[in-house]
């Protein structure tokens, strides 16, 4: 599917033909929009659950009209697979819906280097894939989903690392580390910023001594953690 007007809670985008090599020329473009909290009157259980109100289900009438506070939703982007031909073909990565602006492009993604997590900061977030005439590549696969404003969402833990920390709202902090015989690569710690950005990718873990000592240190560790 080459563009689309997309709504949450969740959903894939994937580049057209993905797995397979995607099309020359292709200029695509998705709009995600999560659910607008301000146009949410009629409150029902499910709605309650999804946007996390602060009311109990026992204290809530079905269907009436009421105006109870709740958490905004933005959009999170989780890439799961990445190959573009680099530097001529490119996914852009925008917030809003003005498609284009440059005011709000968050990226300008190409290669093979699989993106970090992006958190749009409005309710809505633009996604615009373009490929020249030339040979391509595989394409990519990303997630998307709704969490609540003020988050920066779920980093996730680097292979190999550990994480200290569980919070990922702005002023949170997280910290990593690797298990013996790796070595981190990136920042030891992130804090998630008013933006909805972390202030550094995820760090990862990169074996700096001999394979074997890496098969037996991840050997050790799963024994003695079990």
């Amino acid at each position: 599917m080459c563009g689309g007007q997309l709504r949450g809670p969740s959903g894939v985008i994937t580049s057209p033909n993905y797995p397979v090599q995607y099309d020359n020329n292709a200029n695509c473009t998705w709009v995600i929009t999560a659910t607008d909290i301000s146009k949410v009157k009629v409150i029902t259980p499910k709605q309650l659950w999804h946007f996390r109100l602060s009311l109990a289900l026992s204290s809530v009438v079905y269907g009436c009209l009421c105006d109870v506070p709740a958490v905004a939703q933005v959009i999170k982007l989780t890439f799961e697979d990445f190959d573009l031909e680099r530097g001529y073909d490119t996914l852009t990565v925008g917030d809003g819906e003005v498609v284009g602006d440059q005011k709000t492009i968050f990226h300008v993604l190409s290669g093979t280097t699989t993106p970090d997590l992006v958190v749009s900061t409005s309710h809505q977030m633009w996604l615009n894939f373009k490929t020249d005439d030339t040979s391509g590549s595989l394409g990519f696969k990303v997630s998307y989903e709704e969490i609540d404003q003020g988050s920066c969402g779920d980093p996730g833990i680097p292979a190999y690392g550990k994480r200290e920390g569980t919070g990922f709202r702005h002023g949170d902090r997280l910290y990593f580390e690797c298990l013996p015989a790796f070595e981190l690569v990136g920042k030891k710690n992130i804090t998630c910023q008013k933006n909805n950005q972390w202030s550094a990718k995820k760090p990862s873990c990169v074996c700096k001594l001999s394979e074997d000592l890496c098969c037996l240190s991840l050997t050790y560790f799963m024994c003695t953690s079990a």
